[in-house]
Formats: structure tokens, C-alpha cells, sequence
């Protein structure tokens, strides 16, 4: 019987519709669909409705030399059929339906995971005494993402032979634990040797782990760890077995560090499984932003991304690797997601590119970045989109005051939100700054806020822009266009006498008691080292 011809065999699943799906119906055989305007038409195999009224499409290939055709024939029949009865997508259903699923089942997963429209397959079998029967086909689940956690580790060897014993040693524990992704930088100590005892360093990655792990559902570990499970396990018991010097846990934003220390340069990378160097996937660029956190936004600080609003899929994981390193600043979070949300309201394509520092940490903005390095190390924020007319719009975020400062003082705030500089530590290794940050940026009456200006011409911004001014406000992002006649109110109550204080610009009002903060720092704790 499976000699049938494809239109007899298409009679055939008419009239037993049921075999795939209970309710559904026959509409018509070889259902007619043409479009003058677009030069296209086509015969759908079967239309048929279903038992909550929905259209669906079958169609049917009988061998695996026709079936490469069905994803062609079934996404322009769905889009005439849309058009023809002026549906909208989810009114529209399609079935898969063949005898030989070996050119079919992975082009199919692929789409029914992307498509507007519901896709399913069927396996279909057909007797001798006419009767067919149908079993739907498993369509394969989505590939898991291979990427490096911010569940990390830093081992320090006395000299490049004990690193290179260490990192194997490493990849055994990782192998026989079933942790096999990892990516490491060695890092090495440049002038000042004799303040450390060991000047060779491993800066190790942790790849996502498959196997599950009852640490969620422990109290005793926050930050990364609750959120990696799996992967803080692996890393624990590698740091339980390897032989080094010095074992230290740390995350995204500690190699962000040791990269803006002169004391210490990466002079190569090593990796294992996906991150293996012959695998030809990646390059040393890649790697570095990894384990920097970058490329998902893991860092929960600095985040580096470009996408198109009209590629949805990519432009979902862009808004979602975006808001989490903006993870902890619920202000600058609702502003860029606002300004995203406006921008991907225009038509046609729109190359948005956004450039993400936020460090949740004014006190390491004041170690590191006061008076020289300020731009390096406070928060900021730049967002560009490209409109297809040649516009654009330019939104830059930063933390400002409306005035210059007054009574406490700087150093009183500080001291009320931390301790001492043991406590500021607790917090930075814990994972939890960002808590502690809200408090005394509000203290000192500091404010995450966004400048944007559009323009529709190349250089420098021009008097006749217009501007935008980005605030929350009641817990919602609010924008003041220089349009409206709200926007002076707005600019002269967060400013201060029209002129915006910057970040710079506060901390130099209270120039002594922040080099005073910045010494005790230092000497408290070693953060130079």
C-alpha cells in the first residue's frame, strides 16, 4: 500500500483526519490560494479546521525526496492563507504529515521553535486494508547555550611550570565532576614581583554545568552561587583538590580589575570542551570578554551589544543580556529598557548599539578612578540607534546631582552605609554592593539619569536637536522631549541653576573628605595589590 500515489494518499488522510488530531474537519483538498499583486499561488494538500476553529494547513510528503520541499510550501502557504482570509497568525495552524522523516526532522525543529504558527510533524503509516495510522514526531529540543558563568576562580603559582601542573590538574577534577567547559587567562605579575609570593596567575571561568545541584535551595549561599548552582558546586570542589599557593573565588568584575592594574598583565588563554583553543569558534577577543562577563551581560556591570529590533529572536537575548547587567540599578534598568522599547517603535531596520558600565560601587569608582581615572570608573551609559532616514538618537546615562552637596559631608554618608573598609570588602566579595550602592547614592542625593539627543545629520550635536531627558518618576521612566513645554521644569529640578552637576563635579565639592575616604581605603585593605 505504500506504493500510493501522493494524491491518492492525500484522499486517503482526508478522510481520516482523526488519525492525526481528534475534531478536526475537512474544509477542501488541493484549497486553492493565489496573490495577483505578489505573482505567487499555490495548492494547499488539505485545509482542514480544528476543534477550537483554528485553519490548519497539511501537508503531506511521502518520501524523503519531496520533503525537503514542505517548509517552503508551508511557510508560503501560511502567508497566503493569512492574507487570503485576513487572519491573524495565531488563527493558523500547520501539520507536517510524512512517511520518511529523515530530511524533515531537523529543519522542522528549527522552525517550530522561530515561527509565528503553530508547526507539528506526523509520522505517518499506511495498511494494506487502507486504514493509516499517525504518530507525532518528537521534534528535537533546542541546543543549550555553551557560555562561561560568573562563577570564577583565581590560583596563584610560584612559577609558570606549577601553572601549567596546576591547570591540568584542574581539567581532571572538571572531567571526572562532569564540568568540561572551561576557559582560563593566564595573567602575570609585571614590576614589583617582591610584594607577592606568587607572580604567576590562573583566572579561571566556569562553563554552564548540565547536572543539577540542591545548592538553590540552600540558605547559606547567595549571589552567584544561588544563581549558578551547579556551576559554584564544580568550582567548590576543584578549589577543594587543587594545589596552588593561593586560591581565591571571584566573579566578572574582579578580572575587569586586575586588567586596569599595571602590576599585572594576561599574557594567554587556555580552554577545555567548547572552549578548547582548536575549536575554531572563538578568538582571544571572545575569550577575554567571557570571562569578563561582556558578551551576556553576567558581569552585572559592564555590558557591549548590537542588534536590529526587527530580528526578534537576537533582539530578545540583546534587551535580556542588557537588563541584566544593569542587575541592582532598577533606575537605569526601566530608563534603557523605556528607551529600547521607543527606539524599536520605528520602522524599518534600526542598528541600535549600547555600551554598559555600571559598577553598582561608588566607593571603587572613588578608589580607582579619583581625580585622574573618574572617567574610566563611574557609571555610564551610551545607547546609539540608527534609523533608516539618516536620524539618530544618542542617549548617554550617567550619575548626577541637582546641587554641588552640603551638610553631613561625603565622608559622613560613606561611614553610615559602611562601617569600615572590611565592610565595604564583605560586601564587594559577597556579591552584594549593589544593595549597599543604592543606599548611599541616595544618601549623598545622587541620580541615574539619561541625556539623549536626536539628530538628522552627521557630527556634533546641533542647537536645533532636540533633546531628551530620561528620569524615573513614581517608579516609571518618564521622558521630557525640548518639544514640549515641560521640559524646562524638568531640566531646572535636576539641575543645578541649569547647569547639570556631574559626577566630577559633586565629588570635587568635597575634594579633602574623598581623598581623605580614598587613603584610608587604601591603607585598610590592599586593593592596589
Amino acid at each position: 500500500m505504500t506504493a500510493l500515489l501522493e494524491r491518492e494518499l492525500r484522499d486517503l488522510l482526508a478522510e481520516q483526519l482523526d488519525v492525526l488530531e481528534p475534531g478536526l474537519t475537512l474544509v477542501r483538498c488541493e484549497f486553492a490560494l493565489s496573490d495577483p499583486r505578489l505573482r505567487t499561488r499555490g495548492w494547499i494538500d488539505i485545509l482542514a479546521r480544528d476543534r477550537h476553529g483554528l485553519w490548519v494547513i497539511i501537508e503531506l510528503k511521502r518520501a524523503a525526496s519531496t520533503s525537503r520541499e514542505a517548509l517552503h510550501e508551508v511557510a508560503k502557504y501560511a502567508e497566503l492563507l493569512q492574507r487570503d482570509k485576513q487572519l491573524a497568525p495565531d488563527r493558523i495552524r500547520a501539520l507536517i504529515v510524512s512517511t520518511d522523516w529523515r530530511e524533515l526532522l531537523v529543519p522542522v525543529s528549527n522552525m517550530a521553535r522561530d515561527w509565528n504558527h503553530d508547526l507539528r510533524g506526523y509520522e505517518l503509516q499506511v495498511y494494506d486494508n487502507r486504514t493509516l495510522s499517525a504518530e507525532r514526531v518528537a521534534l528535537l529540543p533546542p541546543s543549550p547555550e555553551q557560555y562561561i558563568t560568573p562563577v570564577h576562580g583565581i590560583y596563584l603559582y610560584a612559577s609558570p611550570q606549577d601553572r601549567d601542573r596546576g591547570w591540568k590538574h584542574i581539567r581532571q577534577i572538571a572531567s571526572e565532576i562532569g564540568a568540561p567547559n572551561l576557559l582560563a587567562a593566564d595573567f602575570e605579575r609585571v614590576p614589583a614581583k617582591d610584594s607577592v609570593i606568587a607572580h604567576y596567575g590562573l583566572y579561571l571561568g566556569i562553563g554552564t554545568v548540565e547536572w543539577g545541584s540542591a545548592l538553590s535551595d540552600s540558605p547559606d549561599v547567595d549571589g552567584y552561587g544561588s544563581e549558578h548552582p551547579a556551576e559554584y558546586e564544580a568550582l567548590s570542589a576543584i578549589n577543594a583538590r587543587v594545589r596552588c599557593v593561593e586560591v581565591n573565588s571571584a566573579y566578572p568584575g574582579v578580572l575587569g580589575t586586575l586588567l586596569g592594574n599595571p602590576n599585572w598583565e594576561i599574557t594567554g588563554y587556555r580552554g577545555t570542551g567548547a572552549f578548547a583553543p582548536d575549536n575554531g569558534a572563538y578568538e582571544e577577543r571572545d575569550w577575554l570578554q567571557m570571562l569578563l562577563g561582556h558578551d551576556h551581560g553576567d558581569g552585572h556591570f559592564k555590558y557591549i551589544g548590537s542588534a536590529n529590533p526587527r530580528i526578534t529572536s537576537r533582539w530578545r537575548s540583546f534587551v535580556g543580556q542588557a537588563m541584566t547587567s544593569l542587575g541592582g540599578n532598577p533606575e537605569w534598568e526601566m530608563l534603557v529598557r523605556a528607551w529600547l522599547e521607543r527606539v524599536a517603535e520605528q520602522p524599518g531596520d534600526i542598528d541600535v548599539v549600547l555600551w554598559i558600565y555600571n559598577p553598582c560601587d561608588l566607593i571603587q569608582t572613588v578608589i580607582y578612578g579619583w581625580p585622574d581615572d573618574l572617567a574610566q570608573w563611574e557609571p555610564r551609559i551610551k545607547a546609539v540607534a540608527r534609523f533608516p532616514d539618516g536620524s539618530r538618537s544618542v542617549a548617554q546615562g550617567k550619575l548626577c546631582a541637582n546641587s554641588t552637596g552640603g551638610a553631613p559631608g561625603f565622608h559622613h554618608y560613606v561611614h553610615e552605609v559602611y562601617r569600615d573598609p572590611v565592610s565595604w570588602m564583605t560586601t564587594r566579595y559577597g556579591g552584594t554592593t549593589w544593595i549597599s550602592d543604592l543606599d548611599l547614592v541616595r544618601r549623598l542625593g545622587l541620580r541615574y539619569m539619561m541625556l539623549e539627543i536626536i539628530s538628522d545629520h552627521p557630527g556634533p550635536p546641533a542647537p536645533e536637536d532636540e533633546r531628551g531627558l530620561w528620569l524615573v518618576e513614581d517608579g516609571q521612566a518618564a521622558r521630557y522631549s525640548s518639544n514640549d513645554p515641560e521640559f524646562s521644569m524638568a531640566w531646572q529640578l535636576n539641575t543645578h541653576g541649569g547647569k547639570l552637576v556631574t559626577l566630577r563635579e559633586f565629588l570635587a565639592t568635597y575634594r579633602y573628605e574623598v581623598n581623605t575616604l580614598r587613603m584610608e581605603y587604601l591603607n585598610g585593605i590592599d586593593v592596589r595589590r
